[in-house]
């Protein structure tokens, strides 16, 4: 499923992004200019404005130096796996592969490889809990509320949430 930004997603996965089965994507997130760098597993969710970026341009300043090759640069991919959620405005750099099952935090900056079934979140990005632990600690609070259509959603969440918002 693609949300906003659909245009500049198709483009990504013209020029290579490659995305699993039922991957989500959030409105609009920026795929770099590498995009063919970039692989996506299945059941994933990316919501919106993330930034995957597959280079550190800042290497060009090596380049620019005397006697140095004026093509210098950094590249490496950006692999995330399956059954993950990576929160809104999170920026995944180059040389990252996060694992199977993995929450990242919103507003999350991922220079690090990030293992499987962990939550992990914050700048630079670290391992909070387990997966286990965050269903342990929030199981009590979980709502089944996902696929309800949306006006039943809204109906349920106000009859829960509707006198803090008064």
């Amino acid at each position: 499923m693609i949300g906003g930004g659909q245009c500049a997603v198709n483009q990504a996965i013209t020029d290579g992004l490659v995305l699993g089965k039922d991957v989500h994507l959030i409105s609009y997130s920026n795929f770099g200019s590498e995009p063919y760098l970039i692989k996506i597993g299945d059941n994933t969710t990316i919501s919106f404005d993330c930034a995957f970026v597959n280079h550190d341009a800042a290497a060009a300043v090596i380049g620019r130096l005397p006697g140095e090759n004026p093509q210098t640069g950094l590249f490496g991919p950006i692999i995330i796996g399956n059954n993950c959620f990576i929160g809104c405005r999170t920026t995944i750099l180059a040389n990252v592969h996060i694992g199977d099952n993995v929450i990242i935090g919103a507003g999350s900056v991922v220079n690090r490889d990030i293992p499987s079934n962990v939550v992990a979140a914050g700048v630079p990005c670290k391992i909070i809990c387990t997966l286990d632990e965050y269903k342990d600690k929030h199981k009590d609070e979980f709502m089944y509320v996902n696929l309800f259509p949306y006006e039943e959603k809204k109906l349920y969440l106000l009859k829960e949430f509707g006198e803090e918002l008064k």
